[in-house]
């Protein structure tokens, strides 16, 4: 089975290509993890100013009880 990676994905692997320990692997990782993080808060942030999200709509996420109910 051959792998075919995207050219953004080919340009990440290089760009890692020369991480020689644990520390760097997890500053990478935790650079992407902060990066994602803040697509998404910039999108709540969009989201609010459109008006179609708003503080007591998140605070009642905490109140929901999604789970399947298994008998």
């Amino acid at each position: 089975m051959t792998q075919v990676f995207s050219p953004y994905q080919m340009q990440i692997l290089d760009s890692i290509a020369n991480v020689h320990s644990d520390k760097e692997l997890c500053d990478i990782r935790d650079l992407i993890a902060e990066y994602f993080s803040n697509k998404a808060l910039d999108e709540m942030d969009q989201l609010c100013k459109d008006g179609k999200l708003s503080t007591p709509v998140i605070q009642s996420w905490s109140k929901e009880h999604l789970r399947t109910a298994y008998i």
